[in-house]
């Protein structure tokens, strides 16, 4: 038996050492499979989140779900190769794990939408979901390349005696391929290629380890590196099987779905989705400046309390809605906080956002933007709108806090109008968001007024809805037109006339304790 085809023997005795250059081979052979192993798990944990994204989202609770299994999956790898390496430290079995977890890897590529749908149907909560979702999909791959490491160090023991800087050096370059996974993933990978796609470029890349680790297993490596190049060029150009409906768009931030539909009364809209659990923005094709969804309609309450309002700081662009149906109709300046270029894109290509001299986009995080807009002196605003939410559970915490109202009352004029989205209930076990913000914002603002935007009677009170919330920087009210607008006076019969106040038992969010998933997630979807 030649030696390209004999497996490692780490067991041979001292006396009859390797003939010369032998041990430097392996050592680099094993060496590249630590670090390649290493940046594998990584890339395979970014790709793992935008294909679960469709389904679930990406709020906190799908990532928890996903870094937490995928963790203990390597967690119990580790011990298991160990285990495995001490009773047969051969470099075939090596190879034939690394093989196991390209093929893996690789039919996730193809069954993970399908089973994603399966769960996606099931009557579970996010936190149930999410968790089983990352067991059955990402378990196998990741048990299997925490099985890696362990082995690696086994089969480069040569000598007790320098076993720290053997397993010192596997362990960093394990760590560094981790670091390369990283950046590699998640600035390149995503933005370039479909998840499905980088999964199947992964799997490749396992097959090669194997091969490089035994190569009589160069078969199968190469069968497998064929089978999957084709079907990640014909996925590239085609799509994958099951794949969800529309345009799916990743981008740093965030997986967009594109998608139309025929209202009841035959009406086409155009929908983006962040979000699988709700609509981000909806556009009727045949008239863009047209606002679809009711909620969106309040912030023209503003013009209602600050009836000369000129310039307005919108944070969260979507699919430019607001901005595009006020400039139609106004005279007026739009400032547009949105954290994602893709989206800003994405409303470019799809909903007829265009250039205007009236509308600045900036692309950084709305916290951020705060921050800096203080420091800079930017402002005053006469109006100010918030729309940040992704989805019922999915709330940037930093943007519901005393901190941030204070942060916007000071970029405000002394006789502005705040208008925010809240997706919440006005009282039950889904209301505990909204009361943690209005008890944050009424630090702040001494009057606020709540709409609740699709159904204002006390009966609805319990019910998941668009709660609009109007902050006044004045305990005054501002005079109000003698005869308003038809479309504002069908707004204002939405005002919660009833005394609300906030539960004492829920704590005023701060930048220090803003627990929004906890009062988010309370019931089953």
């Amino acid at each position: 038996m030649d030696y390209e085809s004999k497996p490692f023997d780490v067991n041979e005795p001292a006396e009859n050492p390797a003939p010369s250059g032998q041990h430097c081979r392996v050592s680099i052979r094993l060496q590249v499979t630590a670090f390649f192993s290493g940046a594998a798990v990584m890339v395979m944990e970014l790709t793992g989140s935008r294909l679960v994204a469709p389904f679930f989202g990406t709020s906190l609770i799908v990532w928890t779900a996903l870094i937490g299994v995928m963790m203990t999956s390597l967690c119990l790898g580790n011990w298991l190769g160990g285990n495995m390496a001490d009773r047969r430290p051969e470099g075939r079995v090596l190879g034939r794990i690394l093989l196991l977890a390209a093929l893996i890897t690789g039919l996730t590529a193809f069954a993970g939408n399908a089973i994603l749908t399966l769960l996606a149907d099931l009557p579970m909560n996010l936190y149930v979901a999410s968790v089983l979702a990352a067991l059955i999909i990402f378990t196998p791959a990741s048990l299997l390349l925490g099985m890696v490491s362990p082995f690696i160090v086994r089969l480069a023991l040569k000598d007790v005696g320098s076993s720290g800087v053997t397993v010192g050096r596997l362990t960093a370059l394990g760590s560094a391929g981790s670091i390369l996974g990283t950046f590699l993933g998640g600035f390149v990978l995503i933005s370039l290629f479909p998840s499905g796609v980088i999964l199947m470029i992964l799997s490749v890349t396992l097959a090669m380890l194997s091969f490089l680790i035994y190569t009589a297993a160069w078969r199968g490596a190469l069968m497998m590196t064929l089978c999957l190049g084709w079907s990640a060029y014909t996925a590239w150009n085609y799509g994958l099987p099951m794949a969800p409906v529309g345009e799916q768009i990743d981008t740093a931030y965030n997986h967009i779905s594109i998608v139309e539909s025929n209202m009841e009364d035959g009406r086409r809209i155009r929908i983006m989705m962040t979000d699988p659990k709700g609509a981000q923005s909806l556009m009727y094709t045949d008239n863009p400046t047209e606002l679809v969804s009711d909620y969106t309609k309040f912030y023209d309450l503003a013009f209602h309390y600050k009836p000369g309002a000129k310039k307005i700081l919108m944070l969260g662009g979507g699919g430019y809605c607001v901005p595009r149906h006020v400039l139609s109709e106004r005279n007026v300046s739009f400032d547009v906080v949105e954290l994602d270029p893709g989206v800003t894109e994405a409303a470019r290509r799809y909903f007829e956002l265009k250039e205007s001299p009236n509308l600045r986009v900036f692309h950084e995080d709305a916290r951020t933007f705060l921050n800096r807009a203080a420091r800079d002196g930017l402002g005053p605003y006469d109006a100010v709108f918030m729309d940040v939410f992704g989805s019922w559970y999915s709330i940037p915490f930093q943007l519901t806090t005393v901190e941030t109202a204070q942060r916007l009352r000071g970029l405000m004029a002394p006789d502005g109008v705040l208008i925010s989205n809240i997706i919440a209930s006005l009282y039950g076990p889904r209301s505990g968001v909204f009361h943690g913000i209005y008890s944050a914002f009424s630090r702040v603002f001494p009057r606020m007024l709540i709409f609740p935007a699709s159904a204002p009677e006390e009966r609805y009170a319990y019910a998941l809805q668009n709660l609009m919330l109007v902050a006044l920087p004045s305990e005054k009210m501002p005079p109000a037109p003698a005869a308003p607008d038809p479309n504002i006076a069908r707004l204002l019969v939405h005002q919660w006339l009833e005394p609300f106040t906030p539960d004492p038992g829920i704590p005023a969010f701060t930048d220090a304790f803003a627990p929004v998933e906890r009062y988010a997630l309370v019931l089953p979807q």
